[in-house]
């Protein structure tokens, strides 16, 4: 069987000045970061605490 090369061998990947995945993933970070705190904001002014009280 004939082996087809691999697309990794090409040598090291050139880095861009402004690299759209860096951007992408700030973004996604930054989304992430915001929901949290939203999420802990809502939860203290609803049950009081951060976690709320179990029970049934």
């Amino acid at each position: 069987m004939s082996s087809m090369p691999s697309s990794g061998s090409g040598g090291p990947r050139p880095t861009a000045d402004n690299d759209i995945y860096t951007a992408l993933q700030l973004v996604g970070f930054l989304f992430v970061l915001t929901a949290t705190i939203y999420v802990a904001y809502r939860a203290t002014s609803l049950f009081g605490s951060v976690i709320p009280p179990g029970g049934s």
